[in-house]
C-alpha cells in the first residue's frame, strides 16, 4: 500500500499535497443547525425564556469626519422580455378519484407558559 492515495481520498489533498480536514467544516454545520432548531422551538412556543434584570446598552463615543463617495458609471444589458404563440402537443389526462378514509396524524402543542420564575 504505502504512500498510495485512493480516488475517493483525492478531494482531501490541496494541489500542493497537504492535506485538509472536513472537520471543522462538519462542526460549523452542526452549529448552524442546532441554532436554527434553537429558534424554531422558541417560535413555535416549545420553550419560555425570562430575563430579570434591566437592560442597559453600554455608552459608546463616535468620532466621524466627512467621506467621499466614489463617482461610479454603471452601464447594464439591455433586456426585452416578450411573448411568442407556437403549437406544442399537450397530452390529455382524465383523472378519476375515489374517496377513502384514512387515519391522519395529529399534532397539538401547548406553547410554554410563564411562571415568572426568573423574576425572583
Amino acid at each position: 500500500m504505502g504512500l498510495d492515495r485512493f480516488a475517493w481520498q483525492e478531494e482531501f489533498y490541496m494541489a500542493d499535497g497537504m492535506e485538509r480536514s472536513g472537520g471543522s467544516r462538519t462542526i460549523v454545520i452542526i452549529l448552524v443547525v442546532v441554532a436554527v432548531l434553537a429558534v424554531l422551538a422558541y417560535a413555535l412556543g416549545l420553550f419560555n425564556v425570562d430575563a430579570s434584570g434591566d437592560l442597559k446598552a453600554p455608552d459608546v463615543d463616535v468620532a466621524v469626519e466627512g467621506g467621499e463617495v466614489p463617482s461610479m458609471q454603471v452601464e447594464t444589458a439591455d433586456i426585452d422580455v416578450g411573448s411568442t404563440t407556437e403549437t406544442v402537443d399537450l397530452p390529455e389526462v382524465n383523472v378519476t378519484t375515489t374517496e377513502e378514509e384514512i387515519r391522519l396524524p395529529t399534532v397539538d402543542v401547548t406553547p410554554a407558559g410563564d411562571d415568572g420564575s426568573a423574576n425572583k
